[in-house]
């Protein structure tokens, strides 16, 4: 954060005799006594205050709800909203406008954005994590010098070789200086909002840009107060007062670590775990954090950088970060900060933009900028062999301008560094910005493109006897018992051995970087209380892994990410070990009970984007309760209607008829011949299931049936009548498949992830209670791979695929 624009303006002396307008109007009395007495109450303070919250928030949801199909950020919304409220267009009335920017209600109005402001950057710096600054590579750090320092220099030069164009009011108020000083950095609270909206921050560009942000704001902090020094020290001449302000910002950064930040720490060591900070102790960090921004503004610094700091040193995550996004980001995020937004537009007034040669010569300066940030982030990249796209990507991201650039603004018109025109000019600039750059990434930079596979990573197409690599995604400690008990049954020799990599899955509260790390095992004996719940995952899996010494092996991973970019961090780690199969457990389980225990629908959002962008076979386990404790699936049956899906099913069946403690039935439904149909789907399935009579049906432990169905209704009942017989039964997912067999079935489905089989057995209206494991084969897969699957020449049913070699 940086220094405050009038106290800079001041400090270079350009500002010392400035003359603040002054304002005659009647006194205002905050209440009004009702229309009924004859009181207007549009000409007291706090009538007037709700009625401008109440009008920006229902026109700037308007005016969101119009843009976001256009893909526009909401701060352009907001901006846009204030624009149509301001003199351009409603306030063109002189009634309403005088209810909405007359100067009588100015100061009640800013002090509102200000203190808004205040709190946003605190919890903004609450979720950013400084644990990432020793971990980011040389790439972030050059990044981070090159993007911000270019720049400056840039539009230094482009001071010198335009100064006899720039106007003398330029010079006054030294609007060069000060977009300089704000517009050559890039803010991080913007670039987390716009990566938060765009579901970025989980990918690998968004944790660059990311770091790369966080390393410049805290080098530009620095930097700043050196700077306030030197001119208070040289500049106005009295080293004395520099000595000062420099001991002044030291004394600031020692009471928030040596005093704030402990006291913080003890109020969150004795919340109990999960539990949200209780009222005192919110309270108590918010009076802290208004202190510090109260602080660094009678030092000379902005009012942010106080907050912002004290939330930078503290803790994100829970207690304190899930507390303030359950009691902050609804007020700041939802009404306060909206109406601050709102208010800039407001003021804004189109038609003052009259003067061609200042807008060109402002315009100028602002590409210089944008132009020379291009060229501190290209250049990096190509030494570090980045993808163009990427490349142009990550320099849109750091070009990214919003709620940063807007609270400035606000703070040089309060101050009377700019004119009208100036300040218009600066709103449409952010507008068009916001407006270019947001859609821009959308379409450029798509972090699922790289889970097109060009290798098949299928049960159907893996060589028999190779290392079965599963991904193996738990939510919670109830997730645990099933998955490993499909694990078990899934073979756990050394003829047949498995390599789990389990991920724990937790949603991200209160902080603005994602987590996805190997889980660190800790070698100090602690009771079990003082575990948390990764522990008590991995140690399941560990438990299982010592029993099965020559089969298993269990990688760990702890994954801390929203749920809208959660699937991000599981193709991710997927692609990268070369899994075959990831299994997720479905978003509803039975309880011991017999009642269904619902999760959460953002579990089951997780589920579809998994599905849809996932670099291997998906398998999503449906519990209804598993007998015994890890005990092996004695009976498991497999219905199989045809198409890839179905395959991939049987091939996981398959495995699983390769362990002598399982008992395999798979029941192959058929349509009347007269409603056959003969293509190549058809004929890859009559092949695979010919290869499994031949090779593993045995007539008593595994059994292979054929079923003559005409429609649904006929496929209902078999299924109904079947599945009560088993522990588990496999289906594929078949989404889009139209058959005969299913006429009917899809009417009433409710979750559409498990396809139609899957969704009627997953079904609370079904008569049994089996759990289901719905299998999607590999879908994105490109080039050669994918003509495998429809090559009529194979010599087996299962296509052998070269095997991909491991990376090093």
């Amino acid at each position: 954060m940086a220094t405050s624009a009038a106290g800079k303006a001041i400090f270079l002396g350009y500002s010392q005799d400035r003359v603040n307008p002054i304002f005659c109007h009647r006194a205002i009395m905050t209440s009004s006594s009702g229309i009924w007495i004859g009181d207007n109450p549009l000409n007291f303070a706090l009538p007037t205050l709700m009625f401008q919250i109440v009008i920006v928030f229902f026109v700037s949801r308007a005016t969101h709800a119009v843009f976001r199909l256009l893909g526009q950020p909401i701060h352009v919304s907001q901006i846009v909203a204030g624009i149509i409220l301001g003199p351009s267009i409603l306030s063109r009335d002189a009634n309403f406008a005088k209810s909405i920017i007359s100067q009588k209600n100015y100061e009640n109005v800013v002090t509102i954005s200000v203190t808004a402001y205040m709190l946003f950057f605190f919890v903004i710096g609450v979720k950013a994590d400084l644990g990432v600054i020793p971990k980011v590579g040389k790439k972030a750090v050059a990044i981070a010098l090159f993007s911000t320092l270019i720049p400056i220099v840039f539009t230094y030069i482009a001071t010198l070789c335009l100064r006899h164009k720039i106007p003398p009011r330029f010079k006054q108020g030294q609007l060069i200086l000060l977009l300089t000083d704000t517009w050559c950095i890039t803010s991080y609270p913007v670039l987390s909002c716009l990566l938060s909206e765009l579901n970025l921050l989980s990918s690998k560009l968004g944790r660059l840009a990311m770091s790369a942000t966080l390393i410049a704001a805290i080098v530009h902090t620095i930097a700043n107060s050196a700077i306030v020094t030197y001119q208070l020290a040289f500049k106005i001449g009295n080293p004395l007062q520099g000595i000062t302000a420099l001991v002044c910002f030291l004394a600031l950064m020692g009471l928030i670590l040596l005093v704030m930040r402990p006291i913080v720490l003890w109020l969150i060591r004795r919340t109990p775990e999960g539990a949200l900070l209780d009222q005192p102790s919110f309270v108590a960090v918010i009076t802290m954090a208004m202190a510090c921004g109260m602080l660094s503004q009678m030092i000379g610094f902005d009012l942010t950088a106080g907050p912002f700091f004290f939330g930078l040193v503290l803790p994100g995550g829970p207690p304190l970060g899930s507390t303030l996004a359950e009691r902050m980001d609804r007020l700041v995020m939802g009404l306060l900060l909206p109406m601050s937004m709102a208010f800039v537009g407001i003021r804004t007034d189109l038609s003052s933009v009259v003067d061609i040669k200042v807008w060109w010569l402002f315009e100028t300066f602002v590409l210089v900028i944008l132009v020379a940030k291009f060229v501190g982030v290209i250049v990096p990249c190509l030494y570090c062999r980045m993808p163009p796209r990427e490349i142009v990507s990550l320099g849109l991201m750091l070009c990214a301008k919003g709620v940063f650039e807007v609270y400035y603004l606000i703070q040089w018109a309060e101050n009377y560094l700019l004119a009208r025109q100036e300040f218009s000019m600066v709103v449409i600039t952010i507008l068009i910005l916001g407006g270019i750059t947001t859609p821009l990434i959308k379409y450029l930079y798509r972090p699922e493109d790289r889970y097109v596979a060009h290798k098949r990573r299928t049960l159907q197409h893996a060589n028999p006897g190779d290392e079965l690599r599963v991904l193996a995604c738990v939510h919670l400690q109830d997730n645990v018992k099933p998955i490993i008990t499909l694990l078990e049954a899934s073979g756990t020799s050394s003829h047949s051995p498995i390599c789990a990599y389990l991920i724990h899955l937790i949603h991200l509260v209160g902080r603005t970087d994602t987590v996805l790390h190997p889980h660190k095992r800790h070698n100090h004996s602690s009771s079990a209380t003082a575990l948390s719940e990764s522990d008590h995952i991995v140690n399941a899996f560990r438990l299982f892994e010592q029993k099965h010494p020559d089969g298993v092996s269990v990688l760990p991973y702890v994954c801390i990410s929203p749920y809208n970019t959660m699937h991000d961090d599981i193709c991710s780690l997927a692609l990268d070990k070369k899994v075959t199969l990831a299994i997720l457990p479905f978003h509803k389980s039975a309880l011991a009970d017999g009642s269904i225990s619902f999760v959460s629908p953002s579990v089951q959002a997780v589920n579809v984007n998994v599905l849809q962008y996932a670099p291997c076979s998906v398998g999503i386990l449906v519990d209804n309760g598993f007998a015994g404790r890890w005990s092996v699936l004695h009976r498991v049956a497999v219905y199989f209607l045809g198409g890839a899906d179905d395959r991939e099913a049987l091939a996981c069946a398959m495995r699983m008829a390769s362990n002598a403690d399982v008992g395999l039935t798979v029941v192959r439904f058929l349509a009347p011949k007269e409603l056959r149909e003969e293509g190549q789907e058809e004929r890859m399935d009559e092949k695979m299931l010919q290869h499994f009579q031949h090779h593993k049906v045995d007539g008593m432990r595994v059994v292979y049936k054929e079923q003559v169905v005409k429609d649904g209704e006929e496929t209902v009942a078999v299924i109904r009548e079947t599945s009560p017989e088993f522990s588990l039964l496999i289906v594929g997912r078949r989404e889009g498949k139209e058959s005969p067999l299913t006429l009917g079935m899809s009417i009433w489905r409710e979750y559409p992830e498990l396809g139609v089989i899957g969704d009627l057995l997953a079904s609370t209206n079904f008569g049994g209670r089996v759990s289901t494991l719905v299998v999607q084969q590999q879908v994105r897969v490109m080039g050669a791979a994918a003509q495998a699957t429809d090559s009529p020449k194979v010599a087996s049913t299962l296509v052998q695929v070269e095997p991909e070699p491991d990376e090093s």
